[in-house]
């Protein structure tokens, strides 16, 4: 009777095995967090729609738009002087306030949303008015297309932003931070968290591009909008 003989795998062979089966977690891991980056994007658009109606219902109930929680860490809750009637100190920016807009808490990245008021839009109307502006009234905050780029929006009242993925770089356990090119952001991308009343919303952009990463979403009240809204709701003029 012949013993058979039996072969193992060569080096070579399960070398070659190893790399195929690297490739092949490798591209599925790539996949799979492209496919959960989609389905948060999708996700932070229909929030920031539901943001959007949520700041026009509010300003048409109370006559304002509500004033930004400045509180660090943010509790969710709007930062109102009710003896001033206005917003307190500092309180144009800050958190969205979710509490008060009855909203989910966090983005889809699981962080607060930056919210950004013209501070006349939030006082309390006047007495004898039933709301804090007027239909002349023009709002402080622009949108570019890019840093130091076109115009997109003007007349704007409010503005919400989500920093996507980076959100954590910018809502840190010491408070709300804007961080420089150095921490990998774009020019673009800081414009949305240096609070001088200008903002960026442009497409995508991944980080090998020409002009840096771009992944911020926002959405804000269109000044024209909101007094046809108001007018609607009886309050204007």
């Amino acid at each position: 009777m012949n013993a058979r003989t039996q072969h193992g795998f060569s080096l070579i062979e399960l070398a070659i095995v190893l790399v195929i089966i690297g490739l092949l977690v490798g591209g599925g891991i790539a996949a799979l967090s492209a496919t959960t980056e989609q389905t948060n994007r999708a996700a932070e658009r229909q929030q920031l729609r539901y943001v959007r109606e949520a700041l026009y219902g509010f300003a048409m109930s109370t006559g304002r738009l509500p004033c930004a929680d400045s509180d660090s860490p943010p509790d969710g809750k709007e930062n109102y002087d009710s003896g001033t009637n206005a917003c307190e100190s500092g309180a144009n920016r800050g958190a969205l306030p979710w509490v008060t807009l009855g909203l989910a808490r966090r983005d889809a990245w699981g962080n607060p949303l930056r919210y950004r008021v013209d501070a006349s839009y939030a006082d309390a109307p006047a007495a004898g008015t039933s709301s804090s502006f007027a239909l002349d009234a023009d709002a402080a905050l622009e949108v570019y297309d890019a840093a130091g780029g076109s115009l997109v929006a003007d007349d704007v009242p409010a503005v919400v932003v989500s920093y996507g993925p980076q959100g954590g770089q910018v809502w840190t356990s010491t408070g709300f931070t804007c961080p420089g090119s150095g921490a990998g952001f774009s020019a673009d991308e800081q414009e949305n968290c240096d609070d001088d009343g200008n903002f960026v919303a442009t497409g995508y952009r991944g980080t090998a591009t020409a002009n840096g990463r771009f992944d911020d979403m926002l959405t804000w009240t269109s000044g024209p909008v909101l007094k046809a809204r108001m007018v609607d709701a009886g309050r204007l003029p």
